[in-house]
């Protein structure tokens, strides 16, 4: 009866240890899992609330940032960027603060829309993100307080070589400038009212967000013209932070994740492998 019951503990024990290493390697696995994902919402920077009160028939007259986006006067003359109903608080944002140029031979940047006292004085770049004081200038001021009747024929082109490490700047009379920014890697600055903000939080006072970004759908969203390389860039040059002071949109580029979300990416797969390991031991 004895070596009955201590065949039976010891079967009860071996199940208990078997259901904590199962338990553990599903929370190992779960974990990794929810890491890496965790990547996919953090690798842009966080979501910002845009306050759209300030703007509109309660506020001061003037379109929201998703108005903007959504209207075709501010598209190609026909189609708006995004379709109405495409783009909004929910939206996910790109916020980085790093970008670089895709694939493209160079990347194209037209100003869209003033709205903010100072539209007389603006002055769109990048910038080399080691160095905030090596940039180029991209795109000047607007000629007015609201659309930005030249957008069709102002704009600019960035384009990067990457044989010398040189950045070249070229707007649409022909005039170019070029820097070296030691690497492919920029970020958008906006000069204004005598401020200077950057797409990095961390260069503006009080680590203020300053830049807020959407990308096109591209032949998802058939009715806009806004491509699936495109972003809608809205600044803030103020403090009722409703983002539509200086719009631009740039195609042919891309957001490179902050350094803390590859990070974390790289812990979900750890912990996904570590997962998997034990449950290759287990079935040996």
């Amino acid at each position: 009866m004895l070596q009955y019951q201590a065949a039976e503990l010891e079967i009860l024990r071996q199940a208990c240890q078997l259901r904590g290493m199962i338990m553990k390697t599903r929370f190992y696995g779960t974990a990794g899992a929810i890491a890496a994902l965790a990547f996919a919402g953090s690798a842009f920077a966080s979501q910002i609330d845009i306050n759209t009160a300030a703007d509109g028939p309660s506020g001061n007259g003037e379109p929201t940032i998703y108005q903007i986006a959504t209207d075709p006067i501010y598209g190609n003359g026909t189609q708006p960027l995004f379709s109405p109903g495409s783009i909004g608080p929910s939206t996910t944002q790109y916020n980085n603060g790093t970008w670089q140029i895709t694939g493209a031979p160079a990347s194209s940047s037209a100003l869209e829309a003033t709205y903010t006292a100072n539209f007389s004085n603006g002055l769109f770049g990048v910038y080399d993100i080691n160095d905030p004081s090596i940039s180029l200038n991209l795109l000047g001021p607007g000629t007015q307080n609201g659309p930005n009747p030249g957008r069709f024929t102002d704009y600019a082109t960035l384009s990067y070589n990457p044989l010398t490490g040189m950045f070249t700047g070229k707007a649409s009379d022909g005039t170019q400038n070029s820097a070296n920014f030691g690497s492919n890697l920029f970020g958008f600055f906006l000069t204004i009212g005598g401020n200077t903000y950057y797409s990095d939080p961390s260069q503006n006072g009080g680590d203020k967000t300053r830049m807020v970004g959407f990308r096109g759908l591209g032949n998802a969203d058939p009715n806009a013209s806004a491509l699936d390389s495109e972003y809608l860039f809205g600044w803030e040059d103020g403090t009722d932070n409703d983002y539509q002071d200086y719009v631009v949109t740039v195609n042919g580029i891309r957001p490179v994740p902050e350094p803390s979300s590859i990070a974390m990416f790289g812990v979900g797969l750890l912990m996904i492998g570590f997962a998997a390991r034990r449950l290759q031991k287990r079935d040996v």
